[in-house]
C-alpha cells in the first residue's frame, strides 16, 4: 500500500510530508474534521521514501525489555502540579534543559492549535506540560530536530508512540542524543472538532477564549477538569468545570471522536518503540492505599539503555515504587486499541451533518450523565469510598 491509499488509516504524522522533496503530499481536512495526506501522483517519482517513514506502513525496531518499572511522582510540588499526574514530563524536560539541550513536546499556539513545539529555557517549559487529548500538528519539526541533533544538542522529544516511531523512521539512524518519551495514548480527536467546540463555547457565553487546559488539577489531580481564560467586555477571567461541561472532552471520554486507526492501534502493546513511556497510574489504590491517586500518581517504565541512563539522571527527584511490568501492563493500554463505542459512527455521522449544535443535543448533554454529575460534586472523602468499592 503506498500513502496515497492509506486512507483512514493515516494518523497524520506528516512524516511523508517532510521527507518529501517534490512536494507531492499534502494535508487535506476531511468531512468529519480529521486530518488525512492527499498524493499528488503527477509530482510524485515514486521514491519510495514516504512509505519508508510512514508509521503504519513501516515500523522501527521495537524494544521489548521493560526496566526501572515504578509508580511515581516529582518531588517537587510545584513541577508535579504542572503536569496532569505525577509531573513527569515537566522533571524529565527540567533536567535537559538545564544541561543547555532542547525539549520539543505538544503545546497551543495563539490561536488555541496544537502544535509540535520546541524550546530551550525552563521559563518557557509550561505550555508544554499536561495532557491534550487531540492531534499535535507536528509541522515541520522533525526537519528542526534533526537538525537540532546534528549541531550536537541533547533532544528531548515527547509525544505519541505512533509520532515517535515516526520521528525515529525520519531520522534513518539513532543519534545518541536523542531522548524520546511516549505517554500511554487511548487515542485522538480532531483539531477541527476541538475548535468548533471552542466555537460553541464562546458562542454561548460571549466570551473570547485565549487560553485552554485539559485535566486542571481542581477539586483532585486526576479527575476530568478544565479551565479556560477568556475575555469579556474587555476583562480577563478564568473558568474551570468539569469535562461533561465541554463538547470536545465530553465527547473524548466517551471515546466518540478518536481517529480511525485509533481503534486499532499498531502501538498499544507491550513492544514500545520510545526510551520511556510513562502514563497515568489510576488503580493505585488496589496496591497501596497510601499513594493517593488524587494528588498526582504515575506509572513508568524504562525501554532501553538510553532510557535507563536519562532515568538515572532525575530518579532522585522523583518518589518511587517498585513494580512488576506486568502489574502495570495490566492497569493500562498496552494490549491494542480501546474497542470503539457502538455509538461512535452515528455521533460522527451527526457531527457532519449537524455540527456541534446537533451532537451537544443528542449525545453530550451534561444532564444525561446525571450519575457522573452526582459523582464528582460529592465531597472528595465519598468519591475516594466509591472508587474503592467500585
Amino acid at each position: 500500500m503506498s500513502v496515497g491509499k492509506i486512507g483512514n488509516d493515516c494518523c497524520s504524522c506528516k512524516a511523508c510530508i517532510s521527507v518529501c522533496h517534490h512536494n507531492a503530499i499534502k494535508s487535506i481536512v476531511d468531512e468529519q474534521g480529521f486530518e488525512q495526506i492527499q498524493l499528488d501522483e503527477s509530482s510524485c517519482i515514486e521514491c519510495g521514501l514516504c512509505e519508508k517513514v510512514c508509521p503504519v506502513l513501516s515500523k522501527p525496531a521495537f524494544n521489548t525489555e521493560h526496566k526501572n518499572n515504578y509508580a511515581c511522582y516529582a518531588l517537587d510540588n510545584k513541577i508535579k502540579k504542572q503536569g496532569s499526574s505525577g509531573g513527569l514530563f515537566a522533571t524529565f524536560a527540567t533536567y535537559i534543559l538545564k544541561i543547555g539541550g532542547v525539549v520539543y513536546g505538544a503545546a497551543f499556539d495563539q490561536s488555541l492549535q496544537l502544535k509540535t513545539t520546541r524550546v530551550s529555557s525552563i521559563e518557557d517549559l509550561a505550555p508544554l506540560c499536561k495532557s491534550k487529548y487531540l492531534l499535535c500538528n507536528t509541522c515541520d519539526q522533525y526537519l528542526n530536530i534533526k537538525k537540532d541533533l546534528e549541531n550536537g544538542l541533547h533532544v528531548l522529544y515527547c509525544a505519541t508512540p505512533c509520532q515517535i516511531s515516526a520521528l525515529r523512521l525520519f531520522l534513518r539512524k539513532d543519534y545518541d542524543n536523542l531522548y524520546t518519551i511516549e505517554f500511554v495514548c487511548h487515542g485522538v480527536g480532531s483539531q477541527t472538532m476541538f475548535n468548533d467546540s471552542v466555537k460553541y463555547i464562546q458562542d454561548k457565553k460571549g466570551i473570547k477564549i485565549t487560553n485552554f487546559t485539559f485535566r486542571e488539577k481542581y477539586k483532585s489531580a486526576t479527575s476530568h477538569y478544565y479551565s479556560f481564560d477568556y475575555i469579556k467586555n474587555d476583562n480577563s477571567y478564568t473558568e474551570k468545570d468539569l469535562y461533561l461541561y465541554f463538547p470536545y472532552y465530553n465527547a473524548y471520554c466517551k471515546q466518540l471522536n478518536c481517529r480511525n486507526i485509533c481503534y486499532n492501534c499498531h502501538y498499544a502493546t507491550e513492544q514500545r518503540v520510545a526510551d520511556i513511556t510513562f502514563g497515568d497510574f489510576h488503580t493505585i489504590a488496589k496496591y497501596d492505599q497510601s499513594i493517593d491517586r488524587f494528588a498526582g500518581v504515575s506509572m513508568i517504565t524504562c525501554n532501553s539503555d538510553k532510557g535507563i541512563e536519562l532515568f538515572e539522571k532525575v530518579k532522585d527527584s522523583l518518589y518511587l515504587k517498585p513494580f512488576d511490568w506486568e502489574i502495570l501492563r495490566d492497569n493500562n493500554r498496552f494490549h491494542g486499541g480501546d474497542s470503539r463505542p457502538k455509538e461512535s459512527a452515528n455521533f460522527m455521522e451527526s457531527y457532519r451533518n449537524g455540527g456541534m449544535e446537533r451532537v451537544v443535543e443528542e449525545y453530550l448533554k451534561p444532564s444525561k450523565d446525571w450519575k457522573r454529575l452526582l459523582y464528582y460534586n460529592s465531597p472528595s472523602i465519598i468519591r475516594r469510598l466509591l472508587t474503592k468499592i467500585i
